[in-house]
């Protein structure tokens, strides 16, 4: 009877061990996955996908001087992204908005119009036919997606590297920033990487906007926001057209939180 009490009470700490396992596992996948190996991390992405990010600027009525979000504008920021998850690294090319390439169907035109002209299908197409890089997935980002997430985050920290200050009507833009570091608000962060009324023009604004996708990506993936990361991402969502699944996003977003943000690269198109 003492043998089978024994016995019993092994099962019972087996058991609650078991338990207590599973409990971790979960909650180290939840909140730490890095802390798990590669092999054994669930609801991620498992083989290499190059994913095109687009950021739009809005179209305004030429009478009523009103935007219209519905019609697509032209391309203010072009980001071909290779994701591999086997080497743990993102490679980001960005390829500057004034590119001269041939449009498919259309003629020489600069890159940021073929959004204007065809969509994301021309887009695509153009893409290709610049880098032989087939693209899986896109993203396209209307302007209030960077705005909304990162008020949600509470800001992003960055050092601004010089005073900005540009004012246009006709766009909606009033951007005052100050030299120094310091933490972006939503208005200040989206300000900061339209920026590019200055000697370097569009070169300069994408060294901008892959300093601001570091500070970003490494805010996202702070501990401390662990819990505000999701509902940033859903807000953002709202403001962003994609072939991506759904499946393949939460992949994508649970795999994001594994990112060393050291492993981001960045480098633009060369180009005269």
């Amino acid at each position: 009877m003492s043998r089978n009490k024994k016995r019993l009470d092994l099962i019972r700490l087996l058991a609650i061990f078991t338990v207590l396992l599973g409990i971790a596992y979960f909650h180290l996948n939840i909140f730490a996955p890095q802390l798990i190996p590669k092999s054994l991390r669930i609801g991620m992405i498992r083989k290499p996908i190059n994913i095109l990010i687009l950021g739009t600027d809005l179209t305004f009525d030429s009478t009523t001087h009103k935007p219209m979000p519905e019609k697509d504008g032209r391309t203010d920021t072009i980001l071909l992204t290779r994701i591999n998850p086997i080497t743990g690294q993102v490679n980001v090319l960005s390829i500057p908005r004034d590119t001269y390439v041939m449009l498919p169907g259309i003629g020489n035109r600069k890159i940021n119009a073929a959004n204007a002209f065809g969509g994301i299908k021309l887009v695509k197409e153009t893409i290709y036919q610049l880098t032989q890089q087939p693209i899986d997935y896109y993203v396209v980002i209307k302007p209030p997606a960077v705005t909304k997430m990162v008020d949600i985050l509470g800001g992003v920290t960055l050092d601004v590297e010089k005073d900005m200050r540009y004012w246009d009507r006709a766009q909606g833009l009033d951007i005052d920033l100050k030299k120094g570091l310091q933490k972006l608000s939503g208005k200040q962060a989206h300000d900061y990487i339209r920026f590019r009324h200055d000697t370097f023009g569009d070169i300069g604004r994408i060294g901008r906007q892959q300093k601001f996708l570091k500070a970003l990506s490494k805010t996202l993936t702070s501990p401390s926001n662990a819990v505000k990361a999701p509902f940033a991402i859903h807000t953002a969502l709202q403001e962003i057209k994609t072939n991506l699944p759904l499946p393949m996003t939460i992949r994508l977003l649970n795999w994001s939180r594994t990112l060393d943000v050291a492993n981001l690269k960045s480098v633009m198109l060369p180009g005269e």
